[in-house]
């Protein structure tokens, strides 16, 4: 469906030249010229997963081309939920960059041949979707909470220097963007909980082993006891604001190396 992306990749990135604008210059017209743009791609993009899944026969969730597009999409529905919930309409200007790039390079990377069962095979459980959808929203979540962290530790240190430049006062409040970032966490960690438990149980399906000690599995448990302790020291007086910030960016370092670099070593799991 390299068509539909096309169009998707449109509309995505009419969404994020006009979230940038939006964000310079702070004009509401041009923030809702890229909402709607959004939500214009958004409903393309669920209807070209939707086609995806019907033409290949499997959980649009095996190949990179269809690993990238996913997880571009629950970046959109991610932004929509903060966006609903927060009104906090500078995370566009960082979520919406990226996902056109996401869905530029899902564009370009070369599909499989319809009819591949190399994946068919492996999600012919309801758990393996379950699994991935959980992993792939918890991901973005977290990149949620990276972002607010960033945001933190611009204002923090503008705050400190009493250096209040334009960006200072586009963002969010404070108070907003560690709401955001705690509640962000807190959702990812919960869906990163379930997402490891029915891939262990799935793994079990397959081959009965609950854990296979690769790289993939190694990074996700590690993910986890960071935003374990994230959300710990974020319920204490010693480690909100900074130090807490600071914890949201490394703790996205990981998820990249969950998702990237467990990848490239290779391993039990070779999709995603």
């Amino acid at each position: 469906m390299r068509s539909l992306l096309l169009a998707v990749l449109a509309a995505y990135v009419i969404a994020a030249i006009h979230a940038v604008l939006a964000f310079i210059n702070k004009r509401r017209a041009l923030q809702r010229v890229s909402e709607w743009s959004m939500a214009a791609g958004f409903a393309l993009h669920t209807a070209a997963l939707i086609a995806d899944w019907a033409i290949y026969g499997h959980y649009p969730l095996f190949y990179l081309r269809e690993t990238l597009s996913f997880l571009a999409w629950t970046l959109v529905a991610s932004y929509g939920l903060v966006l609903y919930r927060y009104r906090a309409r500078p995370l566009g200007s960082f979520t919406l960059p990226l996902v056109s790039l996401l869905i530029f390079v899902a564009i370009i990377t070369r599909s499989p041949s319809p009819g591949s069962v190399e994946a068919i095979s492996m999600s012919t459980t309801w758990l393996f979707p379950v699994h991935t959808t959980l992993l792939f929203f918890a991901y973005a979540a977290f990149f949620v909470v990276f972002v607010a962290s960033i945001m933190y530790l611009l204002q923090e240190r503008e705050l400190k220097l009493k250096t209040f430049s334009v960006i200072f006062h586009r963002l969010p409040a404070l108070t907003t963007v560690n709401e955001i970032a705690t509640s962000s966490a807190a959702i990812g960690l919960t869906l990163l909980t379930v997402g490891i438990a029915t891939g262990m149980l799935w793994a079990s399906s397959r081959d009965g082993r609950l854990w296979h000690n690769d790289p993939k599995e190694i990074f996700a448990a590690l993910t986890w006891m960071l935003y374990l302790s994230l959300i710990l020291y974020r319920s204490t007086s010693h480690w909100r604001g900074r130090r807490a910030a600071w914890m949201g960016v490394v703790g996205f370092a990981l998820v990249l190396c969950t998702f990237f670099g467990a990848r490239l070593m290779g391993g039990y799991h070779v999709f995603g």
